[in-house]
């Protein structure tokens, strides 16, 4: 073999092996984030309110005066069904889905409310056209069609009232939505610990000082009986919750 071939697999092979360590290293510290992580289990949270388990996130369903509005819509879909059956809740009676991000877990099992109009934060769009990258080189996908929502932008379907309000930080577009000015849902634009709001992952989000800034934005709202997470249950008491956020 050629000394310059050699020197080439050479540096070929070390080049592989730092590539591999760091997906390895950054596998492990995905991992470590993700069993931070408390979704609730599928139950009533009051009164028309429903979380969703699908292991690792929650997805919600709202209970309107003309069947149901989902907030996002599960990580996988089988699990999804299995999780709404215990509810005794018919996918095909949600009308509407409203998206707070495009990462693949909040996504998946859209397919499966056959009758809901899809709801994606516009700015969002960003994630799933080809222009922002997600993580480093990953990219969001989505294979639905969907309508654009605005920050502050007030949607009524099924008898209920949802206003959108921009949060960005975990992703450039993420939104949360106010449902009927007392049920913020949040999806990942923060995380619940001890009952008190604070960023969500560091390691996960794009950008955690626009997320700071999105969390002081929304620490003053007033009239909201319930913070619902994705990933960290909910909170009855708004005002507690944002104490740390200054």
């Amino acid at each position: 073999m050629r000394k310059g071939t050699k020197t080439f697999l050479i540096a070929i092979g070390v080049v592989v092996g730092i590539l591999t360590l760091l997906v390895t290293a950054i596998g492990f510290k995905f991992k470590a984030e993700v069993n931070k992580m408390h979704p609730l289990e599928t139950k009533e949270i009051t009164s028309g309110v429903y979380a969703v388990n699908d292991g690792i996130v929650n997805m919600f369903l709202v209970k309107g005066k003309e069947g149901f509005i989902a907030l996002d819509a599960g990580n996988k879909t089988e699990n999804i069904q299995q999780e709404m059956k215990k509810l005794n809740i018919d996918p095909e009676k949600v009308t509407a889905v409203f998206l707070t991000h495009s990462d693949s877990d909040h996504v998946a099992a859209v397919a499966i409310f056959k009758n809901a109009k899809i709801y994606l934060p516009r700015k969002e769009e960003q994630m799933i056209n080809g222009k922002t990258a997600r993580f480093y080189v990953t990219r969001n996908k989505i294979n639905f069609k969907y309508t654009p929502v605005d920050g502050d932008e007030i949607i009524k379907t099924a008898g209920l009232k949802i206003q959108g309000i921009e949060t960005p930080g975990h992703t450039p577009g993420a939104m949360c939505y106010l449902v009927d000015n007392k049920f913020l849902f949040t999806g990942d634009s923060l995380s619940l610990q001890s009952g008190k709001v604070g960023l969500f992952s560091k390691f996960i989000n794009m950008d955690n000082e626009t997320q700071l800034k999105s969390l002081k934005n929304i620490a003053s709202m007033k009239g909201i009986n319930y913070i619902l997470t994705a990933h960290h249950g909910f909170s009855d008491n708004y005002e507690k919750a944002f104490t740390d956020i200054k």
